[in-house]
């Protein structure tokens, strides 16, 4: 049997950045890890893991990256980080609903809300050249196939272009062209890429961020219809789970609020104390 276990992270937009501290935790807790797959953010994190670069460094620019595009994001924080109760105080506001009318105005005739300039010094010096043959353990970045309508494994290539197609979140970051195929992030289809996997790749350790479930009646279609893809992501990743061997549920993370860039350090720490006390009851055989 081959040693070491496959990890599978994932996590819907930037509570991916959390696994910094769970691939930590795996290292303080001496576990080989054979493969990682993994989709969204965690990728560029997991990636930078496999190159040997520092964590912590990274979270750090990842929280000074956001902060600066803070106000080009509003309009999504508007829809997924203030708790329901500010967000009816804001939209009584006249200057509110100019704000929101104008970015939707603006946004909605896009593919997508940021381009990859924002980022693409940032990658290039993170991982220049490398190559997958370069990441120890290897790294396969999932990524849905816009040409077949499928979720894919990219396991061969430059690094930063898999990095950029498993971080192509759909209207928050253009589609990623690699040898002729077109990919966006899968995240959004199902936060955690175990769908490809199989017999092959065990033992399979899944490790889930938990999402906090709304206790508020939806104020707009438009969050009715966000709660209902939500209840869809949320019932795939239920099922997909069931392929895992082990499942570590890093429940603490759920209560977060995720749009406060400037605690991303926090979360992290959070996420590995987490994770070591979670892997101390865990048996991978």
């Amino acid at each position: 049997m081959t040693s070491g276990i496959t990890l599978v992270l994932g996590g819907l937009g930037v509570k991916g950045v959390a696994h910094a501290g769970t691939l930590q935790a795996l290292s303080a807790r001496g576990i080989e890890v054979r493969q990682i797959v993994v989709g969204g953010i965690a990728g560029g994190i997991a990636a930078h893991a496999a190159l040997g670069g520092d964590l912590d460094s990274l979270v750090s620019g990842l929280s000074r990256l956001f902060e600066r595009n803070n106000a080009r994001l509003w309009g999504m924080e508007r829809l997924s980080g203030a708790p329901m109760g500010e967000r009816r105080l804001a939209v009584a506001s006249l200057s509110y609903f100019l704000r929101e009318r104008l970015f939707c105005r603006m946004n909605l005739a896009r593919v997508s809300v940021l381009d990859w300039e924002i980022v693409d010094d940032d990658l290039e010096r993170l991982f220049g050249d490398a190559h997958t043959s370069d990441l120890r353990p290897r790294i396969a970045f999932a990524a849905f196939d816009l040409t077949t309508w499928e979720e894919v494994l990219l396991e061969e290539g430059r690094v930063v272009d898999l990095v950029k197609a498993a971080a192509a979140f759909p209207g928050l970051l253009p589609p990623v062209r690699i040898d002729g195929r077109t990919y966006v992030s899968s995240t959004l289809f199902c936060e955690l890429p175990l769908g490809p996997l199989g017999d092959a790749d065990r033992p399979i350790v899944a490790v889930d961020i938990p999402g906090r479930p709304s206790r508020e009646r939806p104020a707009s279609l438009l969050e009715v219809l966000t709660l209902a893809d939500e209840a869809r992501g949320d019932a795939l990743k239920r099922l997909r789970l069931e392929k895992a061997d082990a499942v570590l549920r890093l429940e603490g993370l759920s209560s977060f609020h995720w749009g406060s860039y400037r605690r991303l350090p926090q979360h992290v720490l959070r996420a590995r104390e987490e994770a070591e006390a979670l892997l101390g009851s865990v048996h991978f055989g």
